[in-house]
């Protein structure tokens, strides 16, 4: 009799956690209605290295899509079709079909490469690469790189204009944006607009480019006629703060232009508050609002519509959705680890994988893990940061020793281990559950 009570109880908990199970499968097996007016937030995480995929209509996650080694820039085809991301650390253009959710092509470019713009209207992708000093223009039909033009020191931000013809690149080590013909495939000139220019964006009228500079509270706006610069200060002066303002975007209209403002810390504070989001009127150029994020927000982009702007916060692993009508946060979605999504990242895709109910539960579970270790892996850095400081008198080869042991113990990524044992264990199980082949 006892025993009968522990097995009738056993299998109520097993008869529990199952259903328990069905009901999370189930949401995965019954997705938001998708139709042709859909919109996706294509948002690349550099240390997670891969593209998490948020429909905007939901705010959720539906796909994750494995990237290469610290993917950072994004821009998407105006049909949607195709998204490419750099992978710094690769030196190459990831493409990705919207389609499948699968990487396509790997485009080698030059040394580091950051921003990224799509223009549509010449069929190119513009690759802005950080050590090389220079822009690889990629052939959207073929998906390589066809030329690579020479611009200033440390280029960062890319930005096109609505008609295709001019190419603007924010060039961080020389304090310069550089101007590209994109028909004749060669830069006009050089427009100096003070240190760190990094993010850039442009106008749909094409009258004006705006670009952020880092490790200040600086805005410049170039007159695209005269060349003419002016600066917008984005700080409050009655707060002592850095700020460090990196993406930006302009509303679809052209009246607001949003700003991430990437670093605000507190002048004697070791802590990193909340970031802000300022919002400018193109119309005056003044700080109407400034909105409440999470930590050192970095990439930037609006909705086609404009009523939603999307923010990647580089250190809380999240995105912040900005209500535009008010200037509030609506939303706050998880993503990867370290998402920085500089360049545009929301659009239109006219077709999406079908959904897969065992490979998205299974991905959920490596993600959730994954997001675990990155906490533990962040805690063992700060105490090997700390164990570093005290050994300072020991000579270098010592501490490089040292470094690698722990490196070494922490730095394999427990996807790659993990994700074969998940799906060896739960597949022929889940399977069973819902008699799919």
């Amino acid at each position: 009799m006892k025993w009968g009570g522990k097995l009738y109880l056993g299998s109520l908990a097993f008869v529990a956690l199952l259903s328990l199970l069905i009901v999370c499968l189930y949401s995965f097996m019954s997705p938001s209605p998708i139709n042709s007016h859909t919109e996706y937030a294509y948002v690349p995480n550099g240390r997670s290295d891969n593209l998490s995929v948020i429909n905007t209509t939901t705010n959720e996650i539906e796909y994750s899509v494995d990237l290469g080694d610290d993917p950072e820039g994004v821009a998407i085809t105006p049909d949607g079709k195709k998204v490419y991301v750099t992978n710094s650390h690769l030196n190459a253009v990831s493409v990705i079909d919207t389609a499948t959710n699968k990487v396509i092509a790997k485009v080698p470019v030059g040394d580091n490469p950051v921003g990224i713009a799509v223009n549509g209207k010449r069929g190119m992708v513009y690759a802005a690469n950080f050590y090389s000093n220079n822009v690889s223009l990629i052939d959207t039909t073929i998906n390589k790189a066809k030329y690579h033009l020479d611009v200033e020191t440390n280029p960062v931000g890319v930005a096109v204009n609505k008609n295709g013809t001019r190419v603007y690149v924010a060039n961080l080590g020389s304090g310069t944006v550089s101007v590209i013909d994109a028909d004749a495939r060669r830069v006009l000139k050089n427009v100096n607009v003070g240190p760190n220019p990094y993010g850039v964006a442009v106008t749909p009228d094409e009258k004006k480019i705006y670009v952020t500079h880092a490790n200040s509270d600086k805005v410049s706006v170039i007159d695209a006629t005269t060349d003419n610069v002016t600066v917008i200060s984005i700080s409050n002066a009655t707060e002592s703060l850095d700020l460090s303002p990196s993406g930006v975007a302009v509303s679809p209209d052209g009246t607001k232009v949003y700003v991430a403002n990437h670093k605000r810390i507190i002048k004697g504070s070791s802590d990193t508050p909340s970031g802000t989001v300022s919002v400018i009127d193109t119309a005056t150029d003044n700080v109407i609002a400034n909105v409440t994020v999470d930590k050192c927000p970095c990439g930037v982009s609006v909705n086609k519509d404009g009523t939603k702007v999307y923010v990647a916060n580089s250190e809380s692993n999240t995105i912040s959705v900005i209500d535009t009508t008010n200037n509030t946060e609506i939303a706050n979605v998880p993503v990867g680890s370290m998402p920085s999504a500089l360049g545009l990242f929301i659009g239109s895709p006219p077709q999406v994988p079908e959904h897969n109910a065992i490979r998205e539960f299974i991905s959920s579970i490596i993600e959730s893990v994954y997001g675990i270790y990155n906490r533990i892996n962040g805690f063992i850095n700060g105490v090997q940061g700390y164990i570093l400081g005290i050994l300072t008198l020991l000579s270098k080869k010592i501490l490089s020793i040292f470094d690698k042991i722990l490196s070494d113990s922490i730095s394999p990524s427990i996807t790659e281990k993990l994700e074969p044992r998940v799906r060896k264990r739960l597949e022929p199980f889940l399977h069973k559950i819902f008699k799919k082949k």
